[in-house]
């Protein structure tokens, strides 16, 4: 067998155990919850589909209070998010926001590519009503609601906020660029923050088929890390670099570096924040490294990302 070829049948199974870590319901609540209480498992029905989301009213919140959704990557769960991204439960107790933690259909959201095989759920409509819920329950202030996410839901993040405009004041999307089909629509988007690694082996970072060489078929392509960019920045009409750091390399071993851009001027309605992770893989910083670096990336230590998101979605408020 082909290095290649072990390495694809490491992936496999690896991915088999960890969805083997699941348990088999929701009524142990999320794994490894950061959160000082547990979250409330709501369900909701979708056109006669059953839905369900993580609901985390931290009693630090000042209702109606911000609210930041985060949506799994592909063949993720709402379950597992939490521990995944590093304890953003334990940030919404600090900052007094909101947290809200969908499940998608089979694992997977419906970001407007066209996969062979799977659900092509009205996961736009779930949110939106998810939303209206929140607003309606005076719970969630709807100038404040953010989406962000990893791969599949950090695509799904970005195309959400294009079709629920107005409802969405900003978005990060961590290890998902722009996809052919985003860029197809060449529709503004909300405040837009990118975290983009130079060694994601699954979006690749100049550009090319979502899943490299790891996933077998047909899952659309991705603009390059410049080209996707360039395409927010005239998409949005950012305004010129206005911010170029490089970080203190905190965390030497990570073998990364960061370099944070800046488009526009902070705070503005088509700001476009970039965290470049020169060696950075296919996670989320400060989260979990959950299969091998040699096989998705490492994971970058040098910035906590949940905090750098909130950040971002703290300059931000959808027009009245």
């Amino acid at each position: 067998m082909s290095k290649l070829g072990l390495l694809v049948l490491v992936f496999v199974l690896l991915s088999f155990m960890l969805s083997c870590l699941a348990p088999a319901s929701y009524a142990a609540g999320p794994r490894r919850w950061s959160g000082a209480k547990p979250p409330a498992l709501n369900a909701i029905n979708i056109a006669g589909v059953n839905r369900s989301f993580y609901l985390y009213v931290p009693d630090s919140a000042r209702l109606p209070a911000p609210t930041v959704f985060v949506f799994h990557g592909g063949g993720g769960k709402a379950d597992g998010v939490d521990v995944s991204v590093g304890g953003m439960a334990r940030l919404a107790d600090a900052k007094g926001f909101v947290l809200v933690i969908p499940d998608g259909i089979e694992k997977h959201w419906n970001d407007g590519r066209k996969i062979k095989g799977q659900i092509q759920a009205d996961d736009v409509a779930f949110i939106k009503e998810v939303i209206e819920h929140l607003v309606s329950d005076k719970q969630s202030d709807p100038a404040r609601i953010y989406a962000c996410g990893i791969s599949n839901g950090g695509f799904f993040s970005q195309y959400v906020a294009q079709q629920l405009k107005g409802k969405i004041a900003a978005v990060a999307s961590v290890a998902a660029s722009v996809t052919d089909y985003m860029a197809g629509l060449e529709a503004e988007c909300e405040p837009t923050m990118f975290v983009l690694g130079t060694r994601d082996p699954l979006v690749p970072f100049n550009g090319g088929r979502v899943g490299g060489r790891l996933v077998r078929g047909d899952r659309g392509a991705v603009l390059s890390f410049t080209d996707s960019i360039s395409f927010r920045h005239r998409a949005n009409g950012a305004g010129a670099l206005t911010f170029d750091e490089t970080l203190p390399n905190i965390a030497p071993l990570d073998k990364c570096q960061v370099e944070v851009m800046r488009y526009g001027k902070e705070g503005d309605q088509s700001e476009v924040l970039v965290y470049k992770i020169n060696g950075g893989g296919h996670t989320w910083p400060q989260g979990m490294q959950y299969l091998p670096a040699a096989l998705i990336g490492p994971v970058c230590r040098d910035f906590n990302c949940n905090e750098a998101i909130w950040k971002f979605f703290n300059t931000h408020h959808a027009p009245r």
